[in-house]
């Protein structure tokens, strides 16, 4: 299996996009209606699954920390809910999002911190690796330094509500400043080894260090056409141009702008920049001397000094590319 057929299960709660080949489906998912980057809302959050969304009691459901250990743990619901809890804002996003495209988004999440369970139960030195699974048969894994990282959170609310069924109820993993792929949903065990395993879709090609590139793409101004965006959007300039830049750890820095094919850039305004795990929220004023037809570049550079290149195809580990954004201005103000 091509790293690319990972895209037939990547659709749009409540829709019936198949993502396939195609770029990216234009939804949702990259906005909010109250202000750009803002919370998306729950029904319009991406979902990519490998199968069908299970059904998982609440009360029977435990997760079990196992393996490798010295106490080894069930933790229920209830417990999780009872434990003390914390509010986080992260976005989330799709190893199969290009640049550009809205297979991401940005939620309140509510839950409780991974690292003091880890602790509980005890993890022997002998364990070098740990395998995560879901409900669903999904599985991925991490090495353990990954996981006892202190971002790392089991979250049961998402966006003031319980999970919906179709992003992990009742709980599902954070690992921040990783693609989706390692986060799994409807978490059910998590069990150390004394040795590497390969996961769901790292066997299909698939990273198996699920570290986020740098990303970046447009809220405002787009235009939606079928499947894929493929139209210019008619503004009247000066027109201010509004977009996402997300990477790892390390955060976002800088975003550029370009209107001539990456000739010259200018800064962007970084609206947002509150966390490395948050998509930073930039916007640009585009005021050109004469109507016409345009290609808006942006490029983002990450907290290492590491800017998008123009091209970066996929190869199963996400794609960091520039994206861009046709207008066409109608007229002059």
């Amino acid at each position: 299996m091509n790293s690319y057929s990972r895209r037939e299960f990547v659709r749009f709660a409540g829709s019936a996009v198949i993502f396939a080949a195609f770029p990216a489906a234009n939804g949702g998912a990259a906005t909010s209606s109250t202000r750009f980057g803002g919370p998306t809302p729950n029904s319009q959050f991406y979902v990519t699954s490998f199968a069908r969304t299970p059904l998982v009691d609440p009360i029977a459901w435990n997760l079990q920390i196992k393996g490798l250990v010295a106490n080894p743990l069930k933790i229920s619901y209830r417990q999780i809910q009872e434990l003390p809890q914390i509010n986080e804002t992260l976005t989330l996003e799709c190893i199969g999002n290009p640049p550009g495209g809205t297979v991401i988004g940005n939620a309140a999440w509510r839950g409780v911190k991974l690292r003091p369970l880890l602790d509980r139960a005890g993890i022997k030195r002998a364990a070098v690796w740990v395998a995560m699974r879901g409900a669903d048969g999904y599985h991925s894994g991490l090495p353990v330094d990954d996981l006892l990282r202190a971002e790392n959170f089991l979250p049961w609310m998402m966006n003031g509500t319980p999970l919906p069924p179709e992003h992990g109820f009742p709980v599902r993993i954070f690992i921040p400043g990783k693609y989706g792929m390692k986060q799994p949903k409807w978490i059910t065990e998590l069990e150390f080894l004394d040795h590497e395993t390969t996961g769901y879709w790292e066997a299909r090609g698939w990273t198996n260090t699920g570290w986020r590139k740098t990303n970046s793409g447009f809220f405002s101004p787009r235009t939606e056409r079928g499947l894929i965006f493929d139209g210019a959007a008619k503004v009247v300039a000066p027109v201010e141009i509004w977009g996402w830049a997300l990477t790892g750890p390390s955060g976002i820095r800088r975003v550029q702008v370009s209107s001539d094919g990456g000739k010259s850039w200018r800064d962007a305004q970084l609206v947002a920049n509150q966390s490395p795990y948050v998509w930073t929220v930039w916007k640009y004023r585009f005021a050109p001397d004469a109507p016409g037809k345009y290609v808006i570049t942006a490029r983002a550079t990450d907290g290492r000094g590491i800017a998008q290149p123009a091209s970066d195809p996929q190869t199963g580990s996400g794609m960091g590319g520039q994206p861009h954004l046709p207008l066409e201005v109608t007229s002059i103000d």
